[in-house]
């Protein structure tokens, strides 16, 4: 008899790209207004009848859709987030994880077998090289990040304090979705989101008091600012990377005039159920990227000439790290660099 537990895992592929063409296809806003046959389905998404119907039998069984007595589909209560209209969608996000990062998974066995990227085995390029040159994955990406930023920002509003800050520069922050969230709480805050050019163009600010700054974040940020961003940065770079970033972090929080604090929220591997986050951070990202314990968050932080002032954890599971500049944290770089994989887990060398 066929193991039915080891044939729905084995089938998983197939309910992940189902409810990404159920994404695509807009079928939660179509079915917003209550159940629809099939048939009616087909014809306002364009659709082929017969096959979408499979796709709706299989979107049931998964318990994304449910039959009322005369057959037609409705979209389950406990999947309303598929909606692009609702508070808490992650419509984008089911598209990016079932499409592009799916298909980096195809190079699990040898990400597995060599510890090197599955991605860019799939695609001869890295993750942010391939949205470079692929717009349409390019923009699901971005309203994906901005999918996962937003219940964050609601979050960081409510535990931070942020009564005497002007000035918020978020690095890395796509397309402004999170400091779009703190601004709307906090009417004194201006922000300045900053990230590669590409994502900055394709970027529409919500607030006068929100601006873009394209920029290499490796090399350089802007100065001045009251509080620095970094939320799910770290760890999708390797190391050196990482103190890369943090240096040029550090630079300028150095040369304004404020005392300035840097903010890291990143998800942390603590149990065995962050197995699979962490898998997708070896596949997806660069070789040599790992993700982050606290200690060894602390540590890389601590390399880079931070020190950490304060810790919370936010209720999205988010540990946020509040950090200033150590007094002794000009150190060359190049020192920091020959000796942080000496010093942190993952090291390919």
């Amino acid at each position: 008899m066929i193991n039915d537990r080891l044939m729905r895992l084995a089938a998983g592929g197939c309910f992940a790209r189902a409810l990404a063409a159920a994404a695509r296809l807009d079928l939660a806003g179509v079915l917003a207004g209550g159940f629809l046959s099939h048939g009616e389905l087909a014809d306002r998404t364009g659709s082929h009848p017969e096959v979408l119907l499979r796709l709706l039998q299989t979107l049931a069984l998964a318990g994304v859709l449910e039959r009322d007595e005369h057959g037609r589909f409705g979209l389950a209560a406990s999947c309303a987030a598929l909606r692009g209209d609702h508070p808490r969608s992650v419509r984008n996000l089911c598209i990016l994880l079932a499409e592009t990062y799916d298909d980096a998974f195809a190079a699990l066995p040898e990400t597995v077998r060599t510890g090197e990227s599955g991605f860019r085995q799939v695609f001869g390029s890295s993750l942010y090289e391939h949205l470079e040159r692929e717009p349409e994955a390019g923009r699901v990406f971005d309203a994906a990040m901005a999918e996962l930023a937003r219940p964050v920002a609601a979050e960081l509003a409510d535990r931070h304090d942020f009564s005497a800050v002007c000035r918020v520069i978020d690095v890395g922050g796509g397309d402004g979705t999170l400091l779009a969230g703190l601004l709307a709480r906090h009417p004194q805050l201006e922000g300045i989101c900053v990230d590669r050019p590409s994502v900055c163009q394709r970027a529409v600010s919500p607030l006068a008091r929100l601006l873009f700054h394209p920029a290499d974040i490796f090399a350089a940020v802007p100065a001045g600012g009251d509080r620095y961003l970094l939320k799910n940065v770290l760890h999708d770079w390797p190391p050196e990377d990482c103190l890369r970033l943090l240096t040029a972090v550090r630079t300028a929080m150095r040369g304004g005039d404020r005392a300035a604090r840097l903010l890291v929220l990143e998800p942390m591997i603590e149990a065995e159920s962050d197995g699979p986050h962490a898998l997708f951070q070896l596949v997806l990202c660069e070789t040599g990227t790992r993700g982050f314990t606290e200690p060894e968050l602390r540590k890389l932080l601590d390399r880079a000439g931070f020190e950490v002032l304060a810790r919370d954890q936010l209720p999205s599971g988010h540990h946020l790290l509040e950090c200033a500049p150590a007094p002794t944290a000009d150190r060359p770089t190049d020192h920091a660099t020959h000796h942080l994989t000496d010093q942190l887990p993952g090291s390919t060398t």
